[in-house]
């Protein structure tokens, strides 16, 4: 089967404070940077506007929020690592539930830090275990 590929950015922007050996951290901002590719099979017609209006509203709950207060991060430690596992988790079943196939999420704190998780397999359940 053919599929077509889309790549969508969005950005948030967030706070949070890291635990790290033991240590809460200072809370500080980021705009995070979030990379996506999508996949739908070829014959489908999907408008880009359809795309991006559902992962708005999938990912609006973080959008100028203090991370550690919003689930899972709550009890998860809201560092990159985790973050990133956690949306391609969360958004590989929420678009699957549109059809759309999520390949790969790359995000980033900075220009110069960047985590990406990718992969996607149908029958796998996607839970991950986070740091």
């Amino acid at each position: 089967m053919l599929y077509r590929q889309y790549k969508y950015k969005f950005y948030l922007n967030m706070n949070h404070s890291v635990e790290i050996e033991g240590k809460q951290g200072a809370i500080h901002s980021h705009t995070w940077e979030i990379a996506m590719g999508i996949a739908v099979e070829q014959n489908e017609f999907v408008r880009f506007s359809d795309v991006e209006k559902y992962i708005d509203m999938l990912l609006g709950k973080y959008q100028d929020k203090y991370l550690n207060s919003v689930e899972p991060f709550n009890v998860i430690n809201p560092i990159l690592e985790n973050v990133c596992d956690y949306l391609f988790e969360f958004l590989t079943k929420e678009l699957w539930k549109k059809g759309w196939i999520l390949l790969a999420v790359e995000m980033s704190e900075t220009p110069s830090r960047v985590y990406q998780v990718s992969g996607f397999n149908p029958n796998e359940d996607y839970t991950f275990t986070l740091i």
